[in-house]
């Protein structure tokens, strides 16, 4: 008859788990794996939300799992309550499997949290809870300094609390735990107050004047005597409390103070004659030593007479120093271009501004990026809508056109100091007015152009710009690499033809040029940069095709002149549509 038994018991929970087992009250019994982590997931989902709720002297806060972060594995709960009749011998397993009948089996959730949420949930419920401790210490009532005995405090036993809450919470059911309390120590329980007091006394016995210069800060008793701090020193037997002016209680004092004193110390930075580079030496600048600050001011209070104290100033060295700048090896030119094209006015302003963004130093082996380093193109930021290509070759007004001036010139400096060219893209338009097959443009968040700095020292990028003739060049230390340069010439491709576009407020005979189009065309220009022992860089021959594809000619014109020839047209095909 077992042996019966065992056979449809076998039979039955065949790849499902067994009666008798469930998941945090979740009953899984009969359950293919797929059925029960549907079952399983469906549960946790629906208790997210459910609240662990935490009391304290009648009062009470609600914590859910989703307060946390948790996550709750349902798939690993699944596999546990399959093997709990599948992970032992054939017999064990028998004999548990007869006895989930009689016994059921209940697994508890697991997962994890965030601990920073966590945290922050705790903290939220402590700080409404907690008596902090207090130590020994003075306090001035109506002028007189009295002293004051230390106190214990009572706060939350934030661990306890983490580590009861965390196996309720996964549970995903209601449940009610009482906040666990700890005794708080203060630093000081009792110290002799005698010194602190006649000390705080002679603090608060009149005025106590603060000077920058001719700058004068008056701090009255009752200022002083919102100041006072104590701390506690070794005595024979007992603590001695010692009173001082605490930096931290007149912080507001000293924040006023600091904006008078400070200078701001002056990078070291480098100047050029478009051949040499050198280092301009850069300033120190000053703070206030806030903590030197309040000494004085304590020396001073603690005097009958001449109860004044200077600020005190710390010097702060530049972030980058004159010998930092030197050992960046930033000496000569590596390479330069120059491009000149005469825009609308808000173009040049756009190629000034991009050009004083596109400055930076680089690493060596840092990886300048174009469209990163000039920022987002805003009118806060002095960019203006000019001419810009959008979609298919056409010119529109579009916030910092005229930055591909910027990013051609900067590429052809790069290009000729043979640095590692990373990312470059020709424009979908021709423009002569750039070396050919040689330009670059930046589109935000798609097209960039990226560069390696891939020599020993760190090279200055320096441009120059007056919105028309813009200027880079590549400051360094020259490696002895060698640039040679070919360009294939033109390759002809589809002649531009005309498309017109039919306008129903234009008169008959009238036209307008929507787009001028262009025929298709391409090149390729190689690159070989080579080092003196012969070593070529970059991995070899570096190529660098542009394609400007055929864009049609597009001509506006009147319903009555939609099928002649128009004024102006480029010889080829012609098609008609109509504006929308």
């Amino acid at each position: 008859m077992v042996v019966i038994a065992a056979g449809i018991d076998a039979a039955v929970y065949a790849g499902k788990v067994h009666a008798g087992v469930s998941v945090s009250g979740v009953s899984l019994g009969g359950l293919t794996e797929d059925e029960a982590t549907a079952t399983l997931t469906r549960h946790i989902s629906e208790g997210m939300q459910t609240a662990v709720q935490i009391t304290s002297g009648g009062r009470s806060w609600d914590i859910t799992p989703g307060d946390v972060g948790a996550t709750v594995d349902a798939v690993a709960a699944v596999g546990a309550a399959l093997q709990q009749t599948r992970k032992s011998n054939f017999v064990v397993d028998l004999v548990r499997r007869f006895g989930l009948y009689m016994h059921g089996v209940d697994i508890p959730l697991e997962g994890s949290y965030d601990s920073a949420k966590m945290a922050a949930a705790l903290e939220k419920v402590a700080r409404q809870i907690d008596i902090p401790a207090a130590s020994a210490g003075l306090t001035i009532v109506d002028g007189e300094v009295k002293m004051l005995e230390g106190q214990k405090g009572n706060v939350v036993d934030r661990d306890t609390l983490r580590t009861q809450l965390e196996p309720l919470l996964y549970a995903l059911r209601p449940a009610t735990i009482e906040a666990p309390m700890t005794v708080s120590e203060p630093e000081v329980l009792t110290a002799d107050g005698t010194e602190a007091i006649a000390q705080a006394e002679m603090v608060i016995s009149g005025a106590v004047k603060l000077t920058w210069g001719e700058k004068v800060w008056t701090l009255t008793p009752e200022d002083l005597g919102a100041y006072i701090d104590v701390l506690a020193e070794d005595g024979a037997g007992s603590p001695t409390l010692i009173a001082f002016l605490s930096a931290t209680k007149m912080q507001p004092l000293l924040d006023k103070v600091s904006k008078v004193v400070a200078k701001q110390p002056v990078d070291a930075s480098f100047k050029s004659d478009g051949l040499k580079a050198w280092v301009i030496a850069g300033k120190t600048g000053r703070a206030l030593d806030a903590e030197a600050t309040a000494r004085a001011l304590t020396t001073a209070a603690l005097k009958t007479s001449g109860r004044t104290a200077k600020v005190v100033t710390v010097e702060v060295e530049p972030e980058l120093t004159a010998k930092e700048a030197e050992a960046m090896g930033i000496k000569v030119k590596l390479g330069g271009w120059k491009v000149e094209h005469w825009g609308v006015e808000e173009r040049q302003q756009n190629v000034r501004v991009t050009t004083q963004y596109a400055e930076k130093i680089v690493a060596p082996g840092e990886i300048y990026n174009f469209d990163k380093q000039i920022g987002p193109r805003t009118e806060a930021r002095g960019f203006m809508p000019a001419p810009g290509i959008v979609g298919e070759g056409n010119l529109e007004d579009v916030l910092g056109g005229g930055i591909c001036q910027v990013a051609t010139t900067l590429f052809n400096a790069v290009f000729e100091a043979g640095l590692e060219i990373v990312e470059r893209h020709n424009h979908s338009l021709y423009f002569e007015h750039y070396p050919a097959g040689r330009d670059a443009t930046v589109t935000a968040d798609a097209k960039n152009f990226m560069f390696r700095n891939d020599t020993d020292h760190y090279v200055w990028v320096r441009g120059s710009s007056d919105g028309i003739t813009t200027t880079f060049n590549v400051y360094g230390t020259k490696d002895g690499r060698k640039v040679k340069t070919t360009f294939s010439g033109w390759t002809y491709g589809a002649e531009r033809t005309v498309e017109k576009v039919v306008v129903e407020s234009l008169s008959p005979g009238t036209s307008e040029l929507l787009r001028a189009g262009q025929s298709a065309r391409s090149c390729t220009v190689t690159r070989l940069v080579t080092m003196p022992d012969g070593t070529v860089l970059h991995g070899g021959l570096e190529t660098y095709k542009s394609v400007y594809s055929m864009i049609t000619r597009q001509i506006a014109v009147s319903p009555a002149d939609a099928g002649t020839g128009t004024s102006g047209s480029t010889t080829g095909s012609t098609t008609t549509t109509t504006a929308p």
